[in-house]
């Protein structure tokens, strides 16, 4: 009963708006330190499409790091029905919403995978950043995925990771170990190193650049956790998504 009233849409619509609202106050009254900058500057200045990356458990801070003149997010989020509620704070947070699966861009197998890899194409071809949560919406928890990398060799669009961690927080017992930033603390914004997969890059290419942004996002999030006085989540170590 409980969950058939949860997945109503318009109690998801109502819980999306107030998430939403919640979310604007927590990145104002956050005083947040952004470190590597200079990094991603080059990326988002020069106003051309791009995928942006960030592990599930921190999706909710995203817009604490974008700017309204930065290109425009279209956020990938599953097909699922909890994931509807995420699409409509998303919207109601003035974003744009791609429904489908990135754990298999551009394969058969993937839910809704064929038409949100148009989508994904369509978006960033008029310049805009497609954002995905790679560990989701299933896990394992911060594993990346192929997708967002056959995404970048097939439209040449560059990858930026983005990691975030704040000191105020609940973060519950979920498979992600999903993290709910509280107001009126401190926050940390670190931007990984942006990487283009190249067009002729094969599958040794495709396993190389997928561990090593991997590997980066996940020792900036444990040294900004540890930074704010929390334990470090480890990655799981499976690769195969939860059933």
């Amino acid at each position: 009963m409980f969950k058939r009233f949860m997945r109503s849409a318009a109690v998801q619509k109502c819980i999306g708006f107030l998430l939403a609202a919640y979310m604007v106050m927590v990145k104002y009254t956050t005083r947040w330190t952004i470190e590597r900058a200079g990094v991603a500057a080059p990326v988002i200045n020069n106003g051309k499409g791009l995928i942006g990356l960030t592990w599930h458990s921190r999706f909710l801070m995203l817009n604490a790091a974008w700017k309204k003149n930065w290109q425009k997010p279209h956020v990938l989020i599953s097909l699922s029905r909890d994931g509807a509620l995420v699409a409509y704070t998303t919207e109601y947070l003035g974003l744009k919403t791609i429904r489908g699966s990135s754990r298999k861009t551009g394969g058969s197998k993937a839910k809704g995978g064929s038409s949100a890899l148009r989508a994904m194409k369509a978006a960033i071809n008029e310049n805009a950043c497609v954002v995905i949560t790679p560990d989701g919406p299933r896990g394992p928890r911060q594993r990346l995925g192929d997708g967002p990398l056959r995404l970048s060799k097939l439209t040449g669009a560059p990858i930026l990771p983005c990691t975030f961690a704040v000191k105020n927080r609940i973060q519950f017992r979920s498979w992600d170990r999903f993290v709910l930033p509280l107001p009126f603390g401190k926050g940390m914004i670190i931007w990984g190193t942006p990487l283009t997969v190249p067009a002729d890059a094969d599958e040794r290419d495709i396993k190389k650049y997928r561990d090593q942004i991997e590997n980066e996002m996940n020792i900036f999030l444990a040294d900004a956790d540890r930074r704010l006085g929390h334990d470090p989540v480890d990655p799981d170590m499976s690769r195969e998504p939860r059933s």
